[in-house]
């Protein structure tokens, strides 16, 4: 029997058998998030919490592992980026609704920003799906997000609107 055709999407596992390519990650629903309120966490000394406003009806808590590098006071009316498909999770005691995206690099930890669009406004980037529903924090981890001086790449595409950059001068990988 030859070769396959290059075309195929397909590999042979370790004993022979055929496994089925990996799926895509579901699509995150990536938004701009004002920072309404910010508070140390009760329960822990790395996190903070935020309320947010997401242009939802309702506002949204998030809990962040940010605390030591900003202080609650300098987040106040910024316009962070969310995962806001993000299953909800209680951390520490406290429920988070989604994520807020941040990078480090030797500078430090850095946020992205999108100062120029309203609270709600989607990421867009070309060809990428709708977002879906909800997804896991393993979901998340298995994109490729990464900010560099022209802005951030989602799975290898430029996210072409709204304007964002991390704060600090931070560039690579955002989680």
């Amino acid at each position: 029997m030859g070769e396959p055709p290059s075309d195929l999407a397909w590999t042979t596992g370790e004993h022979g058998e055929v496994e089925e390519p990996p799926h895509p990650p579901p699509p995150l629903d990536l938004r701009v998030a004002r920072v309404l309120e910010a508070r140390a966490h009760p329960n822990a000394d790395r996190l903070l919490v935020l309320i947010v406003d997401a242009g939802e009806p309702m506002l949204r808590q998030l809990v962040a592992g940010i605390a030591g590098k900003y202080a609650p006071a300098e987040l106040v009316g910024l316009d962070i980026v969310i995962v806001a498909n993000l299953q909800p999770a209680k951390l520490r005691g406290e429920m988070s609704q989604g994520m807020l995206l941040a990078g480090e690099d030797e500078r430090g930890l850095g946020l992205l920003l999108a100062p120029d669009a309203p609270p709600g406004a989607h990421l867009s980037a070309p060809g990428l799906p709708a977002p879906a529903d909800q997804i896991t924090i393993d979901d998340f981890r298995r994109h490729e997000l990464i900010a560099d001086g022209d802005g951030m790449t989602i799975d290898g595409v430029r996210v072409e609107s709204p304007r964002v950059f991390i704060d600090r001068g931070v560039k690579g990988r955002l989680r």
